[in-house]
């Protein structure tokens, strides 16, 4: 009968690889293979089962501790998040202020358009209209409704691109 200690040697690098994925951590991975070797000193029986069942329950044990170090990890999260709502993380609040300052900007800009564009644009993109129900609200065609929303798209983008070599130049 071999021991424990054997079993950790052999196993250690390959059952520290494969619990990795599930907690993104070298040491964490570590941590899980030795507590799987733990769970395997308690348990005598295995250990004169031979090698294969041995090598298959260090895999399960591994696998099982990590998914629920993974596990207990979301829930943790998740708790924190529902204690501190008013504290987004940086890369959150980062986001929503970039947000609305386009969105703050683009609303600007589709007020400088001309009247056809920028009515076409706020039923389309705002309201959430479809050309024909567009045309036949304005009582214009489908095509004048195309052509008016490629208009103000492109003198969008002309705007915005100014404004990013503007801002990329500074």
């Amino acid at each position: 009968m071999l021991s424990t200690e054997y079993y950790f040697n052999k196993y250690f690098l390959q059952l520290s690889v494969f619990a990795f994925p599930w907690v993104g951590s070298e040491e964490i991975a570590k941590d899980i293979v030795q507590d799987a070797v733990i769970v395997l000193m308690g348990r005598q029986d295995l250990l004169q089962k031979g090698e294969p069942v041995i090598k298959s329950f260090l895999y399960s044990a591994v696998k099982n501790i990590a998914m629920n170090i993974k596990r207990r990890n979301v829930v943790f999260d998740r708790v924190r998040s529902q204690f501190n709502p008013d504290q987004p993380d940086d890369n959150d609040i980062l986001d929503n202020l970039i947000n609305a300052e386009l969105i703050g900007a683009l609303h600007r800009e589709l007020n400088e358009l001309p009247e056809g564009c920028q009515r076409i644009c706020r039923l389309i993109y705002l309201d959430g209209m479809k050309y024909d129900e567009v045309a036949q609200e304005l009582n214009v065609s489908v095509n004048t409704v195309k052509t008016q929303r490629m208009r103000a798209i492109n003198l969008l983008k002309r705007k915005f691109l100014s404004l990013l070599l503007t801002f990329f130049t500074l």
